[in-house]
């Protein structure tokens, strides 16, 4: 009898919380193939532009399938704390990826004509975008800032093709005007 008021009181709340929890049937993919942007909008971090903004702002824009990912892994510190000689040690190291995507380029609408463009993403949380083997994009990429090859940004409308019709759309009415 100690029992009823817990069973009672907790076997309603586990019912009704479970109603609304993970279920994959509902869930919102976030990926280069289910969504319309490459990158999440994070407020204050990144905002997506116009097609015409970020037309201007890229150094690249084209459509192409990727060829070929190449990714590294690097350890680096996160956090620094001074020693009893006041130099910096790490306090903790966390592996940072990076990744090049090579694309065979369908159609180049900004930048240098190539049969392909090697593409540079830094992965960190989900604001930089993952691209998939074989599929296809539109891209907007800006000028490397610390490497060689032009980088996918966050706040670009770089999306899978599956939803570049609109902005290619836009794309070839700003060549023609």
């Amino acid at each position: 009898m100690k029992l009823l008021p817990y069973i009672l009181f907790f076997v309603p709340c586990i019912i009704f919380s479970q109603e609304d929890d993970y279920n994959p049937l509902k869930r919102k993919l976030i990926d280069s193939i289910h969504s319309n942007r490459l990158c999440i909008e994070y407020p204050g971090l990144t905002r997506f532009l116009t097609t015409k903004e970020a037309f201007d702002e890229s150094e690249y824009v084209f459509t192409g399938k990727v060829t070929k990912i190449i990714r590294t892994e690097q350890l680096e510190p996160q956090d620094y704390e001074l020693d009893e000689n006041k130099k910096l040690i790490p306090l903790y190291i966390e592996p940072t990826y990076q990744y090049w995507y090579i694309l065979k380029t369908k159609k180049v609408y900004k930048g240098k004509e190539s049969e392909f463009i090697k593409i540079y993403s830094q992965i960190f949380s989900t604001i930089s975008p993952l691209l998939m083997l074989d599929k296809e994009y539109l891209i907007f990429a800006k000028a490397g800032e610390f490497q060689d090859s032009p980088y996918i940004y966050c706040g670009g409308n770089s999306c899978h093709i599956k939803y570049a019709d609109d902005d290619i759309e836009e794309i070839e009415n700003i060549l023609n005007n």
